[in-house]
């Protein structure tokens, strides 16, 4: 599998957010849920159970890092490589059907998941009983809309669109703002010692400081990159026509360049462990 020089995402994001002025120049078995193409559960390295435990672990998590665990992806749509490590394989699968998988596991990994399901409770509940005792599950997300602390992102077409997003994704009953209520959702089914981290991310290169211009330019990266994915099938629904959509994301795509609007997303992120039962 082909290496890469740049550091994990969680190390650009510690220890601490850009501030508000922050703005210029510079100086076992592992399953994703939703894992897409697949490249994180095959290359990247970022995630990893606790110290002693499993071998058996629910994640998007990282095959070729991890040689001596199983990694599992589950997604709706049969577009991951055929070429993968031997400790890895996909199933396509609905995962608001039942779960049928034949092992409880050890580490579940949910990521980049708001819209995807209507009942994130249930979602929660299906990861407790799918998990072993003692063993863990992390969810990251981000929040809609985008915010900024100095109101460059005010009267902007990126805020319109996010806007727009909110407004589309309730409607049809699948929020987008649902990652700031899932420490709560959580508990309700059944974790302990739940530990809540939320972060900024620049919407792109705005901030001075190095680390945070970096995950800008990925989080610009991964947007421009999904852009009319995400927002088509939302946005029609609101009324809008597909010409409509291609003007306004053509609008978007050239704020989410511009390094004058200080726009960022909150994104809520931790491993959290399974009540331990009957285990030392």
């Amino acid at each position: 599998m082909a290496e890469s020089n740049s550091p994990p995402v969680t190390d650009i994001l510690e220890p601490d957010d850009p501030p508000a002025d922050d703005s210029g120049v510079d100086e076992d078995e592992q399953e994703r849920l939703g894992t897409g193409t697949g490249i994180w559960a095959i290359d990247v390295g970022m995630y990893k159970t606790p110290q002693g435990g499993a071998s058996e672990l629910l994640i998007m998590g990282s095959a070729d890092e991890h040689p001596e665990a199983e990694v599992l992806g589950v997604d709706l749509s049969p577009i991951q490589p055929s070429m993968v490590p031997l400790n890895c394989r996909f199933e396509i699968d609905d995962l608001e059907d039942a779960w049928t998988f034949k092992h409880q596991f050890d580490f579940i990994f949910i990521r980049s998941m708001i819209a995807s399901f209507k009942s994130w409770p249930d979602i929660f509940s299906k990861a407790f009983e799918n998990l072993e005792p003692g063993g863990y599950i992390e969810v990251q997300d981000n929040v809609y809309p985008l915010a900024s602390d100095d109101g460059t992102i005010h009267n902007t077409d990126i805020l319109t669109w996010s806007e727009l997003m909110v407004k589309a994704a309730n409607k049809i009953g699948r929020s987008i703002t649902v990652a700031s209520k899932f420490k709560s959702m959580l508990e309700d089914a059944g974790f302990i010692d739940i530990v809540e981290i939320k972060k900024r991310i620049p919407m792109n290169r705005w901030p001075k400081r190095s680390r945070y211009k970096e995950l800008g330019t990925w989080s610009c990266y991964m947007l421009q990159s999904s852009l009319e994915g995400i927002s088509m099938g939302l946005l029609t629904r609101l009324g809008l026509t597909v010409d409509e959509v291609h003007v306004l994301l053509a609008r978007v795509r050239r704020d989410l360049l511009s390094t004058k609007i200080h726009g960022y997303w909150y994104t809520y992120d931790r491993p959290l462990p399974r009540q331990t039962i009957g285990v030392d």
